[in-house]
């Protein structure tokens, strides 16, 4: 037996002794009492946290023993079986991420040759380019790869439907070619921006791009070596098309010592949508879709002592909080004109709200968090609005920096008392 299997069966061992521990006690029936109903309670609650984690011990061991099968070169089968492997996270915010933890990736990763990861690389680019553990410079090359490919298969598909055009001679059929059209411009276009934020400096790195959708993050800097990270999540209206401008803004405020991402991962709401239940800025499935997907990047990115810092403005802070509920790499949380988040961070969190900034005082999604007595507010003074907070050079974009690069000492504390705070004084309650 090899170190990978005896691993296994070591694992699925303890989880058989754990399941008989933790669902085998029965408490007499002829117990009552407020202690007795403290104590049901609490083995109740056992036992629903116990499931969640023997499922995720499960499918570890499960991997495990999958790779322990294989011969050494069979690369294919070692990521199909990443692949397969889902996680099972025992706090039930969002849905599970659909990949393998990020550890594991980086465990397997490692175990490879340079011939295998080659392979992979070239033939797999998707794989590779996707995988949350694997490092940042070889996502980089696969993701450029697959963006450099999705580019020159959409002009030339731009191509072909103009040539068409021309030859369409009934209104309706030309009516089709130009929504086409539209359709295939505006796809260019969301992949023209990513590569102008991808090429606008040698620190740049392309960590995750979807190319029909246009979803993207982009790195400022080496992330796995940096000493600090900080990972950003846009809001409401955010498209690929902002990458340039946002990259730009987070390379005004990165330390030369530290990391940036622009993490535009996940299809933020826009208000044609507003009234759809699905993807509606003024509900939680879109971000709860999201968090799932950011909280496996977090765990992914960095190096195992790299401070972590997770940064979200306005419908991207709820984005935030539910992926810091169930990610182990956040050490700080920063929330930018707040909607209000649930749950509320676990983590040290950081508040700014600027004035006449609307969304900040709605509270819509949880509790104002500038409000509340065991955050840091930050002051924003000489930003206004709901969109200003990372502007190069403002009182908000110097203190998240700090936030970032570890330098909490300092952010100057003050917490703005907006329209909507004041309104709220002034209620019943």
């Amino acid at each position: 037996m090899n170190g990978l299997a005896a691993a296994a069966a070591g694992l699925l061992a303890g989880v058989d002794a754990w399941e008989r521990a933790v669902f085998s006690p029965r408490l007499p029936e002829t117990w009552t009492g407020a202690a007795a109903d403290a104590g049901r309670a609490e083995l109740a609650r056992l036992v629903d946290r116990g499931g969640g984690l023997l499922d995720r011990a499960r499918t570890l061991a499960t991997v495990l023993a999958d790779a322990a099968a294989l011969e050494p070169f069979d690369d294919a089968r070692v990521a199909a079986a990443l692949v397969r492997a889902g996680r099972s996270e025992p706090v039930g915010v969002g849905p599970a991420a659909a990949g393998p933890a990020p550890p594991a990736v980086a465990h397997w990763w490692a175990g490879l040759s340079d011939g295998e990861r080659e392979r992979l690389v070239v033939d797999r680019p998707e794989l590779v380019g996707a995988l949350d553990g694997v490092p940042a410079a070889v996502r980089d090359r696969a993701n450029r790869a697959r963006l450099g490919a999705a580019r020159a298969a959409t002009e030339v598909e731009l191509t072909g439907l103009e040539r068409s055009r021309d030859e369409v001679r009934d209104l309706g059929g030309l009516q089709e070619v130009e929504a086409r059209l539209a359709g295939v411009r505006a796809r260019l276009g969301r992949l023209a921006a990513i590569d102008t934020a991808v090429r606008a400096g040698d620190d740049r790195a392309l960590l995750a791009v979807d190319p029909a959708s246009g979803r993207a993050a982009v790195a400022l800097g080496d992330v796995d070596r940096a000493r600090d990270v900080g990972v950003v999540v846009p809001g409401f209206t955010s498209r690929a098309e902002d990458l340039p401008e946002r990259t730009a803004e987070l390379a005004a405020l990165r330390a030369a010592d530290a990391a940036v991402v622009a993490w535009f991962d996940y299809p933020a709401p826009q208000w044609p949508e507003v009234l759809d239940a699905d993807r509606s800025v003024l509900g939680t499935r879109v971000a709860g879709n999201a968090s799932a997907r950011l909280a496996s990047f977090l765990d992914g990115v960095g190096g195992a002592d790299a401070h972590v810092t997770a940064v979200g403005h306005s419908y991207g802070s709820l984005v935030v909080a539910q992926a810091a509920a169930t990610s182990r790499a956040v050490d700080d949380v920063v929330l930018l004109g707040s909607p209000g988040v649930t749950p509320l961070p676990r983590q040290p969190t950081w508040v700014a709200e600027a004035r006449w900034d609307p969304v900040a005082d709605t509270g819509w999604f949880g509790p104002d968090p500038n409000g509340l007595a065991h955050v840091h507010p930050m002051a924003t003074t000489g930003s206004v609005g709901h969109v200003d907070y990372l502007r190069p050079g403002s009182t908000s974009a110097q203190h998240v920096a700090a936030v970032i690069d570890g330098r909490s000492s300092d952010v100057v504390v003050d917490r703005t008392v907006g329209v909507g705070d004041r309104l709220r004084a002034l209620l019943p309650r």
